[in-house]
């Protein structure tokens, strides 16, 4: 008996202490992209502030799209640039093949516009997004949902100095 109540005592113990041992602030490997990074909510957060944009991201890249090229953010959101003017851009897509899936980039553009999701009148959001040119309606610029389209000036890779053992 003395043997189960040690053990109870001792698993508690361990509980209720493991979690003050692993703390975000210990030099654990967080990524190229610092948590504390600027996300796309506060560039929109920004925007609906100040009225600008932010036109430099530290973002993950997705995929290609048609003539847009993906980038995410540590939330996931995503961000839209397109790099050719239409699918016979040759030069353009020799400009974005260094783009390699999940790699942390740090994006410059001309922000040009945005798609939304409409609401209908039943309140359901639209599955297929509405492009839109600037000015468009803050309201609408600032939805969550609300993707953010740029024109791509350039990008470079984020490179890590820390060794990974």
């Amino acid at each position: 008996m003395r043997w189960i109540h040690f053990f109870f005592l001792t698993v508690l113990y361990f509980i209720s202490f493991t979690p003050h041992l692993h703390s975000e602030t210990d030099s654990k490997y967080t990524g190229p992209i610092s948590r504390s990074e600027k996300r796309i909510l506060d560039g929109k957060l920004e925007f609906e502030k100040t009225g600008n944009f932010p036109l430099e991201w530290k973002l993950y890249f997705k995929s290609k799209q048609g003539d847009f090229v993906v980038f995410y953010d540590l939330n996931g959101d995503e961000i839209h640039f397109r790099y050719r003017r239409n699918k016979f851009d040759l030069d353009a897509e020799f400009f974005v093949k260094d783009l390699f899936i999940g790699n942390p980039y740090l994006v410059k553009g001309e922000w040009i516009g945005y798609y939304y999701y409409p609401v209908d009148e039943r309140g359901k959001r639209s599955s297929l997004p509405t492009p839109k040119k600037l000015p468009g309606e803050k309201k609408e610029i600032i939805d969550k949902q609300s993707i953010p389209i740029f024109l791509l000036k350039e990008y470079s890779e984020i490179r890590t100095n820390d060794l990974l053992y």
